[in-house]
């Protein structure tokens, strides 16, 4: 599987954690999938899938209060209703106990949550393939459309069939995959994501950029392009590391 990704941008993140940190529940942003291989400690997984009702799994501001974003909060409130015999089947969570030298991957439009339960040090990168192309190009015109056309203008240079699938991809139909506007965490970080709502390809998927504590830049880029200038870039808002 190609990655177009630009490796010479900070697309891929060396992330270390203390226990009882982590990521809370988000979606990856402009359909990105994702990896996280693990060098040391041990990370708790929750995936649930793209469909899954954000109602379901997101923390209110009256059950978490000001720690309503925390991973920990989550596995508190919201882990044991997914339990419970009364949680809808279709949104049964993918539980993984993460090991050292274990790599876990997180589909494109995947809700996921990860705590730390002790000190961690890991390896992550979000990534547009061949396989999820066609979502990341849509989502990326419809909340990114300046990189996206600097994006286009290198993909008919250097991989124009790519840019043709580009031109295939009907911007008017939904993906099916669902975006999380809070989250501009990529699941390399792990950051409070501020509450807002949870569209499917809506432009307003860049609208919680804004709302992390720090920011670092994704490239989505072809991998043997040219390098890509500092606008080429996903401005990227995260706060500790996951």
């Amino acid at each position: 599987m190609r990655i177009l990704m630009c490796p010479i941008h900070p697309s891929r993140w060396f992330v270390m954690g203390p226990p009882r940190s982590g990521t809370g529940i988000h979606i990856d942003p402009l359909g990105t999938s994702a990896w996280n291989a693990l060098v040391q400690g041990h990370k708790r997984w929750c995936l649930f899938p793209t469909n899954t009702p954000r109602e379901l799994i997101k923390v209110t501001r009256e059950e978490g209060g000001n720690q309503q974003d925390e991973a920990i909060t989550w596995f508190k409130v919201i882990y044991p209703r997914t339990q419970s015999p009364t949680w809808p089947g279709d949104y049964k969570a993918v539980e993984i106990l993460q090991k050292p030298g274990e790599t876990v991957f997180v589909p494109g439009g995947w809700w996921h949550v990860v705590l730390n339960l002790d000190t961690t040090i890991a390896v992550t990168q979000n990534f547009a393939s061949i396989v999820n192309f066609p979502v990341v190009w849509h989502k990326t015109v419809r909340g990114r459309p300046k990189l996206s056309r600097k994006w286009y203008r290198i993909l008919k240079q250097e991989r124009p069939e790519l840019a043709a699938l580009a031109d295939s991809v009907d911007l008017m139909e939904s993906t099916g995959i669902a975006s999380d506007s809070s989250s501009d965490s990529s699941s390399s970080s792990s950051s409070s994501s501020s509450e807002s709502n949870s569209e499917c390809d809506s432009g307003s998927e860049a609208d919680g950029m804004m709302h992390q504590r720090k920011k670092r830049k994704t490239c989505v880029m072809v991998g043997s392009g040219n390098s890509a200038s500092q606008d080429d870039c996903l401005s990227k808002e995260r706060s500790s590391s996951r």
